[in-house]
C-alpha cells in the first residue's frame, strides 16, 4: 500500500514539474521596421525584435536592449559579447620586440586596441637570451662596454600622441661622468655614453599611432649605434 501512495505521489510530482505551453508568457513579435513605426508605444511595453533576435523594451523615449546598457563611450572598455552580455576582455597585455632596423616598425598581436603603452630596455641587451660579459674585452671604451637603463611611455590623449622617455647609464671602461638622456619626443631612447659620459651612439624610438592590435614606432638608431640591436619589454593597456 505504501507504494502504491509513493507512486501515485511521484507521477503527480512529476506531472506538476512540466511547464504547459499555455502557462509560458508569449511576447509580442515584430520587425526591427514595425518597431520602429509603432505609434507611441507605452512605458514598459515588451517586444521580441525577430530581425537581431532581441528582446527590447521601451523606456518612455526610445527601445533598449541588454546591450544598450554598455555606454558607446570612446574611452569605456566594457563591451557586449557574442551573447550579448555585458563583457570585460583583456585589459593589460605585456610583450617585447627587437629594434634591429632605423624606420618605422609595426607592433600587432595586442588583444585589444592599447590607449598607452610603457616601455623599457637596457643598453647592449640585443637578443632574448644572454649571459656574458660585453664580448669585446676588458676596459673597452666604446659602445659595447657602455650600460644603462631606459623607462618610457606613450599615450594617446583625445587622438594625440603623448609621450616621455628617461634614460641614465655609465661605462663599464670607468666611470669619470655619466650619460643621461630625455626626450618628450620620444618614448624609447638609450644613449650610449663612454667613460666620460660623452655620447657614442644613440637609439630612439617615436610613437606614431596606435592600431586595432598594436602600434606603430619610428626608429632612428645614431654614428656608431647604427646597426646595434635592442630588446624592449613593453606593457599595454586596453
Amino acid at each position: 500500500m505504501q507504494f502504491i501512495v509513493y507512486a501515485m505521489l511521484c507521477c503527480t510530482l512529476s506531472v506538476q514539474a512540466q511547464i504547459e505551453k499555455d502557462l509560458v508568457l508569449e511576447l509580442k513579435t515584430g520587425t526591427q521596421v514595425e518597431i520602429d513605426n509603432i505609434n507611441t508605444p507605452s512605458k514598459g511595453m515588451i517586444v521580441f525584435n525577430t530581425t537581431d533576435n532581441k528582446v527590447y523594451d521601451y523606456n518612455g523615449t526610445h527601445w533598449t536592449t541588454p546591450d544598450t546598457f554598455v555606454s558607446t563611450d570612446t574611452d569605456n572598455q566594457i563591451s557586449s559579447g557574442t551573447d550579448n552580455g555585458i563583457y570585460l576582455g583583456p585589459t593589460v597585455y605585456a610583450g617585447y620586440f627587437i629594434i634591429d632596423a632605423s624606420g618605422n616598425k609595426t607592433i600587432t598581436g595586442i588583444p585589444f586596441e592599447p590607449s598607452q603603452i610603457t616601455f623599457a630596455a637596457h643598453a647592449n641587451i640585443e637578443t632574448l637570451d644572454l649571459n656574458s660579459d660585453n664580448g669585446v674585452g676588458d676596459n673597452d671604451g666604446t659602445l659595447n662596454n657602455s650600460f644603462g637603463t631606459m623607462n618610457g611611455f606613450g599615450r594617446s590623449d583625445s587622438g594625440t600622441i603623448v609621450q616621455q622617455v628617461i634614460y641614465v647609464g655609465g661605462s663599464g671602461n670607468s666611470i669619470n661622468d655619466i650619460s643621461r638622456y630625455a626626450s618628450s619626443s620620444n618614448c624609447i631612447g638609450i644613449r650610449y655614453g663612454n667613460q666620460n659620459g660623452n655620447q657614442v651612439g644613440r637609439i630612439n624610438g617615436s610613437l606614431l599611432s596606435f592600431t586595432t592590435d598594436g602600434f606603430v614606432l619610428n626608429i632612428e638608431r645614431t654614428t656608431s649605434a647604427a646597426n646595434e640591436n635592442l630588446v624592449v619589454l613593453y606593457t599595454a593597456y586596453k
